[in-house]
């Protein structure tokens, strides 16, 4: 799963990408021709620590998001194909992660001359409903000229599009929509921005950080709509915490009382954001950490795992992760009855250990 960083030029994309993904990617560079910065991180997750205490695996293997930061978004339209490029790029994800600048430095400016993350906000979101619009328009004339010749099975579409498009008209997202399963499918094609899930960071200095809750609270309002959620950041403080090694970030942490990093905080919400949960698995070569969608079933996690378990599915054996953490073993969870058998259609649940019998 790719999450996409976009955000206005000089927002502090790049330097969030550096505290999330721990890279030394160049900040501060004002192009939108730049080429992205690409890096896969790893989602935390405690859970891993006890079952390598449980299992005494030789490898331990995270679940993992990958992370693109795009070159900021521009209004000057000098260049039209690298705008294309930016937009392509932008529609390629599955998620996005809005950078808002709330810091104030003298000696970055803001390329509109003053701090107003609100403002901000609104020009991002805006153009990401225009481009789609720009899509819609352009699909609709097409399927108008489609119909002139006597292909009426485009017209459920067009009615699609069209409730679509009145609702960007309106300057809402098309996030706000509840599709049916048939209408998202329909819709996947075109991959519209707006249909995105979206986390918003709020980017903010030290100072502000002692009061992020306060500005986290200002803007409540975003985490109001569908598939959106919000976050903060001090991104300078988190990519320096971020080169530490992890015997002085741990120390760092204990002084300071954190248990959590805003950094990490921001990767565990895109994972959530994504509509993913965790099942685990564990033994002596490996304990892994297996990203899934929700409601999906054993039988597809299998598939997640190796095809040849999915082919050759027999029983998925499960114990739940807080009953495993408790009895400490796999032979204490089945004498207590904490072990159950599942077929195919079980639907799997957040924190599930499992143990796949399968036979090609």
């Amino acid at each position: 799963m790719q999450l996409g960083i976009i955000g206005l030029p000089l927002s502090g994309k790049t330097t969030v990408f550096n505290a999330i993904s721990g890279s030394h990617a160049a900040v501060g560079v004002y192009a939108t021709g730049k080429a992205a910065n690409i890096s896969v991180v790893k989602v935390p997750d405690r859970r891993l620590e006890r079952l390598a205490e449980i299992f005494n695996p030789k490898k331990i293997s995270h679940a993992e998001i990958e992370y693109i930061d795009i070159a900021g978004l521009t209004h000057d339209g000098t260049d039209k194909k690298k705008e294309a490029a930016y937009v392509h790029s932008i529609r390629q994800t599955d998620a996005l992660l809005q950078v808002v600048r709330c810091f104030e430095n003298p000696n970055v400016a803001h390329p509109a001359g003053s701090i107003d993350p609100k403002r901000d906000i609104a020009d991002v979101d805006s153009e990401l409903i225009l481009q789609d619009l720009i899509l819609i328009e352009g699909r609709l004339e097409k399927i108008a000229r489609a119909m002139k010749v006597g292909k009426k099975e485009e017209e459920p579409q067009l009615h699609l599009l069209e409730k679509c498009r009145k609702t960007l008209d309106g300057g809402a997202p098309l996030r706000v929509l509840d599709f049916t399963e048939s209408e998202t499918k329909q819709l996947s094609g075109y991959r519209f921005l707006t249909a995105k899930p979206m986390l918003y960071i709020l980017n903010l200095d030290e100072r502000q950080c002692a009061d992020s809750v306060r500005w986290e609270s200002e803007f409540s309002n975003l985490s109001g709509t569908p598939k959106t959620a919000l976050s903060h950041i001090c991104a300078l403080l988190q990519m320096e915490i971020a080169s530490f090694s992890e015997s002085e970030r741990d120390e760092f942490m204990k002084e300071l009382g954190l248990e959590e990093l805003a950094s990490s905080a921001i990767v565990r919400k895109s994972f959530e954001l994504l509509g993913l949960i965790a099942f685990l698995t564990g033994g002596p070569v490996e304990v892994h950490s297996w990203p899934i969608h929700k409601d999906q079933t054993a039988h597809q996690a299998a598939g997640e795992v190796h095809s040849d378990i999915q082919r050759g599915f027999i029983r998925a054996e499960v114990v739940a992760y807080s009953d495993l953490d408790r009895l400490g073993s796999w032979a204490k969870a089945r004498d207590e009855a904490k072990l159950h058998v599942h077929g195919k259609d079980y639907v799997v649940q957040d924190g599930d250990v499992i143990l796949f019998r399968f036979n090609v």
